[in-house]
């Protein structure tokens, strides 16, 4: 199942196996420190029952940041995973 776009899956492609890791690994930390941050908002929210505008846009902006790196890790592994040991 390809999730990303050719031209997106292109530029994954130039990169070599270890950099490719490197990135991902990178790229997943970011998205589980945004989860955390989105969650730890979430939180805030519910357990003293308000609402601030500020939370919402964190909320929002850890949501989408976090959504950008899972799929940037996601394709950055997949490019490691497929790539050959051996050099072109």
């Amino acid at each position: 199942m390809k999730i990303l776009p050719a031209a997106v899956q292109q530029r994954v492609d130039r990169f070599d196996r270890q950099q490719s890791l490197i990135i991902a690994i990178s790229t997943g930390l970011v998205a589980l420190w945004s989860l955390y941050r989105a969650g730890w908002a979430l939180y805030l929210t519910f357990s003293y029952n308000f609402l601030f505008g500020t939370l919402v846009f964190q909320v929002a902006l850890w949501a989408v940041i976090g959504a950008v790196a899972g799929i940037a890790a996601y394709a950055f592994y997949t490019r490691y995973t497929k790539a050959s040991d051996t050099p072109k």
